[in-house]
């Protein structure tokens, strides 16, 4: 993929990196001097100097045939408006930073394809984990109603059984499983066995009684 990200701190950073380590064509717009220097000299990806929010510097990065923008300023006005002039060029994939959480309506109706606030996450899967124990870990996603969370399977009842048989909350689904380094779609005859790390997504009223159940 031929993907833009626009901000050179930590966050993009490490994710160009780790982007490149997967082949894909990273350009990075840094609008700091020294900063795009630094990055230029560090980083295995096209980097320029120059405000994300113009246009021109935007064709100079390839806006015209990226399949993905990541828009990673630490100033809200800043990138809702270069979500803006992407959403122009067609993008498929915008992903914007939210920086202070009463702004992420802005972002959703702009209709981009994710609207991250970093801190709130992470706030998040911390507490969680302080208040939770380290059997499960969380993100809360839609303003706390739902809930994504990862535990392993320790139901011995559950063993060997198929997920439409195990009686789950209609509220949760099982997305994802884990299984000697094999990811398995959560469909519904998929049979379960011990040491599956299941990856569910429930609304948040339903958490208990599904980690009650998987857990035994």
């Amino acid at each position: 993929m031929y993907i833009i990200i626009i901000g050179g701190g930590t966050t993009a950073t490490a994710l160009a990196k780790h982007l490149a380590s997967e082949d894909h064509e990273i350009v990075i717009v840094e609008k700091d001097d020294e900063r795009a220097k630094l990055l230029a000299e560090s980083m295995d990806a096209l980097v320029i100097r120059g405000d994300g929010s113009d246009t021109e510097i935007l064709k100079d990065a390839g806006i015209e045939r990226a399949d993905a923008v990541v828009i990673l300023t630490r100033d809200d006005n800043t990138n809702l408006t270069i979500c803006q002039i992407v959403k122009k060029f067609n993008v498929k994939r915008i992903v914007a930073r939210v920086n202070d959480p009463s702004k992420q309506d802005l972002y959703l109706g702009l209709e981009i394809t994710a609207a991250i606030n970093p801190t709130a996450a992470i706030v998040s899967y911390l507490k969680n984990a302080i208040t939770q124990g380290s059997e499960r870990s969380i993100i809360s996603i839609e303003k706390g109603k739902a809930e994504i969370i990862q535990m392993k399977l320790t139901n011995e009842k559950l063993f060997g059984r198929k997920i439409k048989d195990i009686n789950l909350p209609n509220d949760a689904i099982i997305g994802l499983i884990s299984r000697g380094g094999e990811v398995i779609i959560g469909s519904p005859n998929v049979v379960l066995l011990e040491g599956d790390l299941l990856t569910i997504i429930t609304k948040t009223e339903a958490s208990k009684d599904v980690i009650t159940l998987l857990k035994g």
